[in-house]
């Protein structure tokens, strides 16, 4: 080490109050646990839906799974756009009974105006939606279909994103945090929606036991 660089350390030393050098291996500090300066609700689901609508997001909770189809019907509907959708590949939506909608269970493409997932959780705390990869759940879903429709069960939403970590078990191979559909500020300051991803995002929350 050189004079001068032992000089400066030496005088970072003297204004930090040590005068030797800490060995390494001293223990790393300790971290303290976030503390939320707002308590969340005890009604997760009020609190999701509270936030994911103030990031432009729509949503619709329903009893059971069995009223997904037609809750999907009405949001196409009100979007003015075919009664049409590519549904992912997940056992609990291709046994859904679709009358009324043209579906199909698959890899979504860039021609797929609609698709319909099932969300791996929620988090209440900002509204986002959790999207896990597998053959069930492909991530093109998420991305290229204009309107992207969710199905959140109610049993899936946590607090925080702190209590997400351990339900996610084995390592997938991708992860997808969601908070509302995508947009964009990059012309002139002004939000537009449908820049590099779904132009909406709605919700269909199922209102099951919660274990």
């Amino acid at each position: 080490m050189t004079d001068s660089r032992t000089r400066v350390l030496g005088n970072i030393r003297g204004s930090l109050g040590r005068t030797e050098l800490s060995p390494l291996s001293d223990a790393p500090p300790s971290v303290p646990s976030p503390r939320y300066r707002t308590p969340l609700p005890a009604d997760l689901a009020e609190q999701f839906a509270l936030q994911h609508q103030q990031v432009h997001g729509t949503f619709e909770e329903v009893d059971s799974l069995l009223a997904v189809p037609q809750a999907v019907h009405r949001h196409l509907i009100g979007q003015l756009v075919p009664l049409e959708a590519v549904i992912s590949p997940d056992p609990e939506l291709s046994s859904l009974d679709w009358a009324g909608l043209d579906v199909e269970s698959r890899v979504a493409s860039r021609e797929d105006r609609s698709s319909v997932t099932m969300a791996f959780a929620g988090i209440a705390e900002t509204g986002t939606l959790v999207m896990v990869s597998s053959k069930q759940s492909p991530v093109n879903h998420h991305f290229l279909p204009e309107f992207n429709i969710a199905i959140l069960r109610q049993s899936k939403l946590v607090d925080t994103m702190e209590s997400l970590w351990p339900l996610i078990g084995e390592h997938p191979r991708t992860i997808n945090l969601i908070t509302g559909p995508s947009k964009t500020a990059d012309i002139e300051q002004t939000i537009v929606y449908g820049a590099h991803g779904p132009r909406t995002l709605h919700i269909i929350l199922v209102r099951d036991a919660v274990s």
